[in-house]
């Protein structure tokens, strides 16, 4: 057995598995007859739903939904007041101010004019920042009328692809809607409500998640199911937990949606290039060995045999054994995913490997509490994020393990609490 099959059934597969049931009992529970798998998260739960469906002759119809946070948030942003500023200017791993810009989809050109508006011009647009010059260029960016000016009109470019797309496929239909993606805040179910109100939907949007780490921001958003924790709790199972690898587990075979387009009266999703070479046949091996895992499974269930306590306690197990504690093979197979944690995808890199074990001393309590708590200055070259900080981890020895171990562990701990 190879390493994708290995994972596969003792890991992403079992854990997918009852993520899925979960979602179909919950969704026949409620009576509802479809289901939206959102892009891309949902490619594989949409596979092994189906697989579901058609075992059980289940009266659920799993669609799948193509979008993104990019191609969500850009069309309600001439509707949603200073909320636009929000999305646009957040944090992340790898941030420079041509990546901030991107996220509005703004060219070259028009980076240049909104430069000379704000008096950047002889600043390096792929430079690096900090935190503190983050903070200042974004200030900047607030007071800038160009920048507006050309943000909301792509916005309202883009308003009559998405609205003509989610009517298309059906969202404006029904008194419910039901989505199913991975989860962590939430944001995607509120831009679909956002651009489904605007178009005049008053039903309600329920949303089946894996996890959860914030609250609904507003109770119009609708309703947030959740599967293995939410934001009030499960501190222990957050801490163990690395929602980028679940995202890179759930990998599809195809690129970002960045919007709309209309040929011929139908409304189709802009895709970024499809993946090729190691990374495509990474996503095909894993989606397969879960699918592999699911079709054998379900040849031996009743439908009705869903035990929630016990499939929640088994998920966390295999969870804090493989997540947490990784071998070196298994982190060295799974840090060959390429991640980014930007709306844009502007930048990838891997998701743990053996060179960047020297990153993890920025990763113990003190050093991580004078950057967070004491708002200590961070320069470029000291600026390493890890993806996957347990699966580095695997890569060290015995007593370097469980010293790095404890220290990511308690952190997240911390954080969880202190929230």
């Amino acid at each position: 057995m190879d390493m994708a099959q290995k994972l596969g059934y003792e890991f992403s597969g079992p854990i997918i598995f009852n993520y899925v049931w979960w979602i179909l009992r919950e969704a026949q529970q409620r009576g509802i007859k479809r289901l939206y798998f959102l892009a891309r998260d949902g490619y594989t739960l949409r596979k092994v739903a189906e697989s579901f469906c058609v075992a059980f002759h289940l009266p659920i119809e799993c669609h799948y939904l193509y979008c993104s946070r990019m191609s969500l948030r850009m069309p309600s942003f001439f509707f949603i007041g200073e909320e636009m500023l929000d999305l646009l200017f957040m944090w992340g791993y790898y941030v420079t101010l041509k990546s901030i810009l991107q996220r509005g989809n703004l060219t070259e050109e028009e980076r240049k004019w909104i430069y000379n508006d704000c008096g950047l011009q002889n600043v390096d647009e792929d430079a690096l920042l900090t935190r503190k010059e983050f903070d200042l260029y974004t200030s900047i960016l607030r007071k800038s009328e160009a920048f507006r000016t050309c943000i909301i009109g792509k916005s309202r470019a883009a308003y009559k692809m998405a609205a003509g797309y989610l009517r298309q496929e059906g969202l404006l239909n029904d008194s419910q809607v039901a989505l199913v993606d991975s989860g962590w805040t939430g944001s995607m179910q509120r831009s679909l409500r956002q651009l489904l109100e605007h178009e005049g939907y008053t039903g309600q949007i329920v949303g089946f998640y894996f996890g959860m780490y914030a609250p609904p921001r507003a109770i119009e958003d609708g309703i947030y199911q959740t599967w293995y924790f939410d934001s009030a709790g499960k501190t222990n199972r957050k801490a163990t937990f690395c929602n980028n690898l679940f995202e890179c587990i759930l990998s599809a075979p195809h690129g970002m949606t960045t919007g709309y387009c209309q040929d011929g009266g139908i409304f189709t999703p802009v895709l970024t290039s499809m993946p090729e070479g190691r990374e495509l046949r990474l996503i095909e091996e894993q989606s397969a060995a879960i699918c592999g895992y699911a079709g054998k499974q379900i040849k031996r269930i009743r439908f009705d045999d869903f035990h929630e306590a016990s499939f929640r306690k088994d998920t966390q197990r295999r969870i804090e054994r493989y997540m947490a504690r990784p071998t070196a093979e298994e982190a060295e197979y799974y840090g060959r995913f390429l991640f980014c944690d930007d709306v844009t995808e502007a930048y990838q890199f891997p998701m743990a490997c053996a060179d960047q074990k020297t990153a993890l001393k920025e990763y113990v309590i003190p050093r991580r509490f004078l950057r967070k708590f004491l708002k200590r200055s961070v320069e470029n070259s000291a600026r390493v994020e890890l993806f996957w900080p347990y699966g580095t981890i695997a890569f060290l020895s015995g007593p370097s393990q469980k010293w790095y171990r404890f220290n990511i562990y308690a952190w997240e701990l911390l954080k969880q609490m202190l929230k």
